[in-house]
């Protein structure tokens, strides 16, 4: 009988052994459903932040390049308010030196003659020095 009790207790202990790894085995399930179902989560969590990051960080690119626009405009327009008056400016010089010209030609005729006379031999000396 003794062999027989062994057996016994041999098969009880195997059977609570079988049962707590059932058991051990269904907890171990239960956690990693959780901690999967927890990772999931997670990552759900993060893939939103991440999405709301972009969404916030192009609409900061279009703010900036809206702004970098308006600056650019900003800067040709001045330039061309500027070129415009250096234009007029200009204009009004060469008039001046033009009416500046005239006079002195009416009022000294054989010297504008002169002048213009040794100006045109010059141009023509460097053209033809080659």
């Amino acid at each position: 009988m003794d062999q027989e009790q062994a057996r016994n207790m041999v098969t009880n202990a195997a059977e609570k052994i079988s049962g707590t790894a059932s058991d051990t085995a269904e907890q171990v399930g239960v956690n990693m459903k959780d901690t999967l179902d927890q990772g999931k989560a997670i990552a759900r969590d993060v893939q939103a932040g991440a999405a709301a990051l972009g969404r916030q960080v192009s609409e900061a690119g279009q703010q900036a390049m809206a702004q970098a626009g308006e600056v650019i405009q900003g800067a040709a327009r001045e330039a061309g308010k500027q070129a415009t008056q250096a234009a007029n400016s200009l204009y009004q010089q060469s008039s001046r030196a033009g009416d500046h010209v005239s006079r002195y030609a009416a009022e000294q005729p054989v010297t504008a003659m002169l002048i213009a006379g040794a100006i045109g031999y010059g141009l023509a000396y460097l053209i033809h020095r080659r």
